[in-house]
């Protein structure tokens, strides 16, 4: 093996196995010599001007770099690609999507290329050696592409992780522009649950806004003698209810069961009355789950 031939893997080895031509002539190969390692296969394209080495099977993350490699300095992962780089719920690793200044527009690379007039810094972070667009970005970039539910998931989880927020997506949302911007009317409508930890708990307060309910509290914290009780998904004051949603009840185990129970023990010794929605309760049954709250709220039925 020729020291350039070693140079070259050493740097595919950085990132993600993958490289450019011009990194193949930096590390000491003609261009010449390129193209017949590529002509012979012992270099594979990938992307539009990116390679690998033969007998290299590409990760999601190599697949990534190379659309990085393609589109030049200053592109980024972004949206539906970004989002599981991140951590955010709800998102898979299947989709190349990318960012872009609009002078870089007229790039391409295997997969989405979205162009915009600014990328400030905090727009960026660098994962595993990636350049992707930051919690909050992400956000504003899957509007008009992700549904209601991946936004909320989206936004819910990037709050929990501390990456992002309703209030700073909303803030970069103004400095960029919201008139004409998809997916706008799909934010403010998630604005409206901003605060809720889940998917099911967004669908049951789009539930009692629809229905014209009171809208609860959501994630309010109990406390008795200065301790800490619970916190619960939705509190109806002043009235006694409180409703939590999630999974069904039998898939817990002894432990998680009796932390429950004790749990609603003390809400009811401090007069609260618990009711609890199943996921099929609140996406296949809303009119029980409607009477319900409606009895439970002391309302006609």
């Amino acid at each position: 093996m020729t020291r350039d031939h070693q140079r070259l893997i050493e740097l595919a080895a950085s990132q993600h196995q993958v490289f450019t031509p011009a990194q193949a002539v930096a590390a000491g190969l003609s261009k010449t010599g390129v193209a017949r390692r590529v002509h012979s296969g012992v270099f594979v394209p990938c992307g539009t001007h990116a390679l690998h080495f033969a007998g290299v099977t590409l990760t999601y993350r190599g697949k990534l770099m190379a659309g990085l490699l393609d589109l030049g300095p200053g592109a980024l992962v972004s949206g539906r690609a970004s989002a599981p780089l991140l951590g955010l719920d709800g998102f898979d690793e299947t989709h190349l999507e990318y960012l872009v200044l609009r002078e870089q527009r007229g790039r391409t690379t295997t997969g989405l290329v979205t162009s915009t007039h600014h990328i400030s810094r905090l727009d960026r972070v660098e994962i595993d050696g990636l350049p992707c667009t930051s919690g909050t970005r992400t956000v504003v970039q899957l509007l008009g592409r992700a549904s209601e539910r991946e936004i909320g998931n989206a936004l819910d989880s990037g709050t929990h992780m501390r990456l992002t927020g309703p209030s700073v997506v909303r803030q970069r949302l103004d400095e960029l522009g919201t008139q004409g911007r998809a997916g706008v009317a799909v934010f403010n409508r998630v604005m409206e649950s901003a605060g809720v930890q889940s998917w099911l708990e967004r669908q049951f307060l789009g539930l009692m806004r629809s229905s014209g309910l009171p809208k609860p509290t959501l994630q309010r914290t109990y406390r008795a003698d200065g301790a800490h009780i619970a916190r619960v998904d939705f509190d109806f004051s002043p009235t006694p209810m409180i409703v939590e949603v999630g999974g069904r009840k039998g898939y817990l185990s002894f432990d998680e069961r009796r932390r429950q129970e004790r749990r609603r023990n003390e809400l009811q010794l401090v007069g609260k009355t618990i009711y609890f929605f199943t996921t099929e309760d609140v996406v296949e049954d809303p009119p029980y789950v409607l009477t319900t709250v409606r009895r439970g709220l002391g309302l006609a039925a």
